[in-house]
């Protein structure tokens, strides 16, 4: 047999696997620690997250320091665009840059340590690898794939490579391989192939994945990252093919994320399968029915309305469109994004109920409201609660801690601002991002078609 059809014969053995189920003997539970990127023991905390910079008499310097590392973010602001390939259609969706909680999973034989940030928003489950044709800059763990025995491309001729993803994919090379390409809307790229190889989930749990290998990455990630854990409801994204092959794990994952405020340097926790959520009560609201092209893609649910204390805000009616009213959780969306008319509604309330704050105009920023507080404060501002209500009584009750994110500081005050932004591409949908998410258990149950939502305190891993 040559060398050729050996390859082809290990890859149709390799997609056979991926989709068989996992034996009875297989574990039913899988727990990861998840770290803010911006914590202390962040392996890829970046400058703008560093506070020795910073007065020592400033109590809530951390917090100064992570709002100016998120501000950055929020002004490199991206709408991505996937771009058409020969056997799909383009769609685009909101994404602002990389998300904020990782986790570190081993891929390959012998295994590769990589750093993955979550994104229930994504499809394609991708990592940087090396040799690669335009290499990325983010200095992650990279993952080379010539050193794994069990790494193999995706053939053009597979069955995967003419289906329609949510994400580029197809042919146009002369190597035969199944190519994936991520354009974003602010120039940057991400491409390479459609690979399979073993990723190494716990101790007694490793199964092959379908995967993207980027060799083409530009300016994606500026963070030292491997890539992006697709956590989405696309049938590639890794959560899709982990349930789809292992009948003994219920098909459901969970995640609590430490505020940035109080828990900055704390681990958050995610669960997949048979795990109980170690609080008392947890409400669930239903995913709605899919709606539009790229609807059977995401976790979409039914925003009732918002109250900024007292007052209630009616939420936008739902329609058989993607541009009409939906709304979506998203782990890789730092802040919550709510269209225009909805999010002038609750600016406009929450301006009316804190004029004993002192408003403060900054030039550059994402935020319509921002606010000063004294340098040595040690303490948010009072705030009115903001309570986002979800169909089947489902809530959201967000504090000031999730509510204001620090954008930076003088010798005198620092500068507080609102941690909502108005959606404003084509995309007419609501996103709740992690920000409105922290201080919470979010539980995707697939089983029910739900979402869970928990208000607890997750300083520590379960």
């Amino acid at each position: 047999m040559g060398k050729l059809s050996m390859t082809a014969a290990l890859l149709v053995f390799l997609l056979y696997m991926c989709f068989l189920p996992f034996s009875a003997s297989e574990s039913t539970y899988m727990s990861f620690p998840l770290t803010n990127r911006d914590a202390k023991s962040s392996v890829i905390r970046v400058q703008e997250a560093d506070a020795s910079d910073m007065p020592e008499n400033m109590p809530m310097k951390d917090f100064v320091a992570t709002g100016r590392a998120m501000q950055k973010r929020m002004k490199r602001h991206r709408r991505a665009v996937d771009k058409p390939g020969p056997l799909v259609g383009s769609f685009t969706y909101l994404k602002e840059n990389v998300g904020d909680f990782y986790l570190t999973i081993s891929v390959g034989s012998p295994p590769q340590h990589l750093i993955f940030t979550l994104d229930t928003g994504s499809e394609l489950t991708w990592t940087q690898c090396k040799p690669c044709k335009v290499c990325g800059a983010s200095g992650g763990p990279v993952f080379s794939f010539n050193k794994s025995s069990s790494y193999v491309p995706v053939p053009c001729k597979s069955p995967i490579c003419s289906q329609s993803l949510g994400f580029s994919g197809g042919c146009g090379n002369s190597t035969g391989k199944c190519i994936f390409q991520l354009q974003y809307g602010d120039g940057s790229v991400d491409a390479g192939y459609l690979s399979v190889d073993t990723f190494h989930l716990s101790r007694n749990m490793s199964e092959s994945f379908v995967f993207g290998c980027a060799v083409i990455t530009i300016e994606t990630v500026p963070i030292p990252i491997s890539g992006i854990m697709g956590l989405n409801a696309g049938p590639y994204s890794f959560t899709s093919q982990l349930f789809s092959r292992n009948a003994n794990l219920p098909r459901r994952f969970a995640y609590c994320l430490p505020d940035r405020f109080l828990n900055l340097n704390a681990e958050g926790t995610m669960l997949f399968g048979e795990y109980k959520i170690p609080t008392r009560m947890t409400q669930y609201t239903p995913l709605v029915p899919p709606y539009g092209p790229l609807g059977d893609l995401y976790y979409f649910v039914d925003l009732e309305g918002i109250s900024v204390g007292k007052k209630f805000i009616k939420g936008p009616v739902m329609n058989t469109g993607l541009e009409l009213g939906g709304t979506i959780f998203d782990s890789g969306t730092a802040v919550t994004h709510l269209m225009r008319p909805l999010y002038l509604q609750l600016l406009a309330e929450v301006r009316r109920q804190t004029t004993h704050l002192h408003p403060f105009a900054v030039n550059g920023t994402a935020s319509d409201l921002c606010y000063t507080v004294p340098l040595q404060a040690s303490q948010l501002p009072k705030m009115p609660v903001v309570t986002m209500h979800f169909r089947g009584g489902a809530e959201l009750e967000l504090g000031a801690e999730s509510l204001l994110y620090a954008y930076g500081y003088d010798n005198n005050s620092i500068v507080l601002c609102l941690a909502f932004l108005s959606t404003q591409t084509s995309l007419s949908i609501n996103i709740i991002g992690n920000y409105q998410q922290q201080n919470y258990w979010v539980e995707y149950d697939l089983e029910s078609s739900s979402i869970g939502l928990s208000k607890a305190k997750c300083p520590v891993r379960s």
